[in-house]
């Protein structure tokens, strides 16, 4: 027997249609967004108007067509849809996030060791932030976006070695702040991000992100759904083992701080921050530094190895590479090529390798932005 539809549904399915695509793709007229859409131009007509009286939407602007001008819509900006705390192991990012995808950093403080000073700093942190954005009790989020594991469901962070916190839950700990918690893990984050705003990703049947952080992180995609495995692990690939003899992990050979540490044993890096450190390590490279080519090319090595295991391993449309540092392949593409060709069959290597798209910020908390928009679209009535 054929399952007949239910016209609630459809409405509220159509609606989240709409919105969604507001959100990815910007402001549009309502004769736009029927034609991408599909709808008919009186459901869009419909929807839309509903959308405004409930405060999601807002007139944008005009565009001129060939016989007439007409109004754009996008979503609106009056309210934040998540307050987000991007953690790393040495400072935690303060940002706000809109219900059009963009974000604004407004705070950072040093990351605690101890998770109870952490919980404070986060809980002032909070009470400013709220003096000076709304929220909207319909939309608005704490996102966290941690490097460990997350059981997401719990919303508690399993594990997150390099910074010795273990089973923290984070919705008990913050449970009188009166909004929902959402906490994930940074690389599945990015790359949530990369599936909501990137073409590729978002088309590629499997997509795989490597994280270079203190750490390093990996997440993957399958037909645009993050995959967290059985315990949240999936897509590890720092503690997979790369050296049997001495049963050394991907995260020795990867990690942005202890290849700042190797390079720091030969010359002293300008900068405060992993980020200004790598950027003037960057310069050394291009002036001819032979210590740190040196370094340098045994670490890019190492990179072209995990890239080949991960390329064997999930055979992925997209590798995405970012997180602290996010310019890797567009500075040393043509080495890592080289190590990359010799290592494997050219019958499997046609992936698309690149950056992510996120130059400016770490890609995890444009994610955690984005996790915020999509449980609210996946709710939404």
């Amino acid at each position: 027997m054929q399952k007949k539809l239910n016209p609630r549904s459809m409405k509220q399915e159509n609606k989240r249609m709409i919105l969604r695509y507001l959100i990815e793709s910007g402001p549009h007229s309502r004769v736009e967004i029927a034609r991408k859409t599909g709808l008919a131009q009186s459901a869009t007509w419909r929807i839309t108007e509903e959308l405004l009286n409930e405060g999601l939407i807002e007139e944008k602007g005009m565009t001129i067509g060939r016989r007439r001008r007409a109004t754009t819509y996008g979503p609106r900006r009056s309210f934040v849809t998540a307050i987000i705390y991007n953690v790393e192991v040495l400072e935690t990012l303060v940002a706000v996030g809109f219900l059009d995808g963009a974000w604004r950093i407004v705070e950072r403080f040093p990351t605690p060791e101890n998770i109870g000073e952490f919980v404070k700093r986060v809980k002032e942190s909070y009470k400013r932030v709220i003096k000076n954005y709304t929220l909207d009790e319909r939309v608005s989020k704490v996102v966290f976006s941690l490097p460990g594991i997350v059981n997401t469901e719990r919303a508690v962070l399993v594990h997150a070695p390099n910074l010795g916190w273990r089973n923290v839950d984070f919705q008990k700990e913050f449970q009188d702040l009166n909004i929902d918690i959402l906490v994930e893990n940074d690389s599945n984050l990015s790359l949530l991000a990369e599936v909501f705003f990137s073409q590729d990703v978002k088309k590629s049947a499997v997509s795989f992100f490597l994280y270079f952080g203190e750490g390093i992180g990996g997440a993957i995609s399958v037909n645009g759904n993050v995959v967290r495995g059985k315990n949240f692990a999936a897509g590890e690939v720092g503690q997979v083992i790369i050296d049997v003899n001495k049963l050394r992990v991907v995260e020795e050979f990867l990690s942005v701080s202890k290849l700042i540490k190797k390079v720091e044993k030969f010359v002293n890096l300008q900068g405060e921050s992993l980020e200004e450190k790598y950027r003037y390590l960057k310069r050394l490279w291009f002036s001819g530094d032979n210590n740190v080519k040196r370094v340098m090319e045994d670490y890019l090595y190492y990179v072209a190895i995990v890239l080949r295991n991960v390329i064997y391993f999930l055979n992925p449309g997209v590798i995405v590479l970012g997180g602290i540092v996010n310019d890797l392949w567009d500075t040393f593409s043509s080495f890592i090529k080289k190590e990359l060709e010799k290592i494997t069959d050219r019958e499997v290597a046609n992936v698309i390798i690149r950056d992510t798209i996120f130059k400016e910020v770490p890609p995890s908390l444009v994610g955690a932005n984005v996790l915020a928009i999509e449980e609210f679209l996946k709710n939404m009535s």
